[in-house]
This record gives structure tokens, C-alpha cells and sequence, in this order.
């Protein structure tokens, strides 16, 4: 190799990374919501070992082993939801999983409301199923509807919302069932996602198609033309 044939190129700063990819972000409104979305079912309804520990324990008065197999049931339906997901190319759309998440949302609420160990076991492939086909198609989206050159941190972003949910999800949860009992607090954090869900669809359900060209410097300047088109 010959070393005079080398570019140098500056590494760009962490924080640098990290702003451009959010201005990305905030300026795909198709990816955006997908995040939102992400996070408000995140937050309030990916919960299950909460739901079914407290639900095992103080509603049927069921010990360790009743309650481990209520895993498994959630298992059967995130399974179920991978291999559909899967089979669900050509719907891998912004509205999707807006849609998806309310039925996901609506599962939760029906889940609160089982009256028996039995019943409450057979529906949760259910919401397994609803879970699981909404995240993995969140989650292409962001990745596939990304320019190659700035998907990680993007990715890196849509993960922070992801997670970033379970800290104050978590405690809040168990306060509330504290407060109100296990059944209101899981009919209330699906009543907070379908809530979310239907203000998020009549807003943006209308602004998530994705661009002809989802390059950063055709999105960047596509947000700044609309933003000084606005301003004017």
C-alpha cells in the first residue's frame, strides 16, 4: 500500500453523531411515530412480569410454579408473533404498527378483566402475539426506512426509547398496584396506550409515508425548506 495515496479523514465528535442523528429522526415523521409508539407501549404495556407475578400471587393465590408457567404462555404468543411478523412484509408500514399497537393495547385492557388463572393463562399467547408483531415491525422499520449512513445512531436512539421507558414504567406499576389493586393498574396502562395510540394516529396518520429519498441531505434539507416555509 502506499501511504501518500491515504486520505485523512477528522473523527467527527460522539455528541456530533448523536445530534445529527436525532435531527434525522425528528425530521422523519415516519420514523418518529414509530418511536413514540415504541415508547408508549414499552412504558405501559410490555410489562408482563409485573402483570403476571402480581396476577399469579394476590388475584388467584397461585405460588412459583403457576407463575412461571404464565412465561411460557407469553412465550408461545411472542413465538406465534415472530414467525407472523415475518410473513407480514408488505404491511411493514408506519400506519401498521400504529394500528397494531392499539390492538396490542386493546389486548391488554381484555387481560385485565380475566376472571380465572385459566382464562387469564390462554389469553396472554394473545398479547404475546400483538407484542411481538408490532416491535418487529417497529423495529425493520426504523432499520430498512434509515440512510445506511447514519442507521446506528438512529437505531441507537429508537433503543434508548425503548428501554429508556422501563425506569419509570417499572416503579410506577407497582405503585399502583399498590394503590388501586393489580387489575385497575393493567386496564389503566392499557387505557394509557390505546389512548396514546389514538392521539398519535388522528395526529400523524396522514404524515408517515416515507420519502422518495431517505439520504441525510435530502431529509435535512427537505426539513429545513418546510421549516423556513413556515416561518415565512
Amino acid at each position: 500500500m502506499n501511504e501518500k495515496e491515504f486520505f485523512h479523514h477528522d473523527r467527527p465528535k460522539s455528541m456530533t453523531n448523536v445530534r445529527e442523528g436525532l435531527k434525522y429522526a425528528l425530521a422523519r415523521p415516519d420514523i418518529y411515530v414509530v418511536m413514540l409508539m415504541v415508547f408508549f407501549l414499552g412504558t405501559f404495556g410490555l410489562n408482563f412480569q409485573i402483570f403476571n407475578a402480581l396476577m399469579a400471587t394476590k388475584e388467584f393465590g397461585k405460588g412459583p410454579a403457576s407463575y412461571g408457567l404464565l412465561g411460557t404462555f407469553v412465550a408461545i404468543g411472542s413465538f406465534s408473533g415472530a414467525i407472523a411478523s415475518a410473513r407480514l412484509e408488505r404491511f411493514r408500514k408506519t400506519r401498521f404498527v400504529i394500528l397494531a399497537g392499539g390492538v396490542f393495547a386493546v389486548a391488554v385492557i381484555v387481560l385485565s378483566v380475566m376472571p380465572n388463572y385459566t382464562a387469564y393463562a390462554i389469553f396472554l399467547p394473545i398479547c404475546g402475539i400483538t407484542a411481538l408483531t408490532t416491535m418487529i415491525t417497529a423495529n425493520s422499520i426504523v432499520q430498512v426506512n434509515s440512510d445506511p449512513a447514519i442507521r446506528g445512531r438512529v437505531m441507537g436512539i429508537y433503543l434508548l426509547i425503548f428501554m429508556g421507558g422501563t425506569p419509570v414504567g417499572s416503579p410506577l406499576i407497582g405503585i399502583m398496584a399498590e394503590v388501586v389493586g393489580i387489575r385497575l393498574t393493567i386496564a389503566g396502562c392499557g387505557a394509557i396506550a390505546l389512548l396514546a395510540t389514538l392521539i398519535i394516529w388522528i395526529k400523524f396518520k396522514d404524515l408517515v409515508e416515507v420519502p422518495s429519498d431517505i439520504s441525510v441531505d435530502a431529509v435535512l434539507k427537505s426539513a429545513n425548506r418546510n421549516q423556513n416555509n413556515q416561518t415565512k
